[in-house]
């Protein structure tokens, strides 16, 4: 089992129109981790590529690699600084990752995201709401933005107001919004995320 936001926007494309799909080309921001995302979207056709800033994730994921015989291109690389060429990827995934940045960060980290984006290329991306339960844990240190601790690390994470990502997506069409209430039993937790799912021009 994947990432059920994986799953969301691999059904969102499949039931799309046929001259309106993507090509199979993603970049995964935030890629790393025990069971990456994009094995999903690997197993679905797709030819995947993928970054992440820690390089203890990014080991993760050669581990699912090699365990499983696949290379998803997943290295080492920052979302506020995307090493491609404009307009490379037909889809661009970020899933719980671009709210461990501030939102001055989030500002550059979304640009990049649209410049390699393809016209009519699909991105999804999700926020960290303020309905969140972590909201307000740990120390301010801007407007919606807290440290705290993470698996044993001090992490920043920003938080949002619902309409407040939208400023991200004028350049945009935002096609799918919705807020995601998920109750993380192991980690006695209430995420709720704003999910997007937008499509270049």
């Amino acid at each position: 089992m994947y990432s059920p936001n994986a799953y969301r926007f691999l059904h969102f494309i499949e039931t799309l129109e046929s001259d309106k799909k993507p090509e199979k080309r993603v970049l995964d921001c935030g890629a790393g981790g025990p069971r990456p995302p994009l094995a999903l979207f690997h197993l679905m056709g797709y030819e995947t590529h993928g970054i992440d800033i820690a390089e203890a994730q990014v080991n993760r994921a050669y581990d699912f690699s090699d365990k499983y015989g696949i290379d998803l291109n997943i290295r080492i690389g920052d979302m506020r600084a995307l090493d491609f060429v404009d307009e490379s990827f037909s889809c661009v995934y970020s899933q719980n990752s671009i709210f461990h940045l501030t939102k001055s960060d989030t500002a550059k980290a979304m640009m990049e995201m649209k410049r390699v984006l393809a016209q009519g290329g699909l991105l999804y991306v999700n926020f960290l709401s303020i309905e969140d339960q972590g909201y307000r844990e740990g120390r301010e240190v801007g407007s919606g933005e807290w440290e705290s601790m993470e698996y044993g690390e001090v992490t920043i994470h920003s938080f949002y107001e619902d309409s407040e990502p939208d400023k991200y997506f004028e350049d945009v069409e935002i096609l799918v919004k919705e807020k995601r209430i998920m109750d993380l039993r192991t980690y006695n937790h209430k995420m709720v995320t704003i999910e997007y799912i937008a499509r270049r021009p």
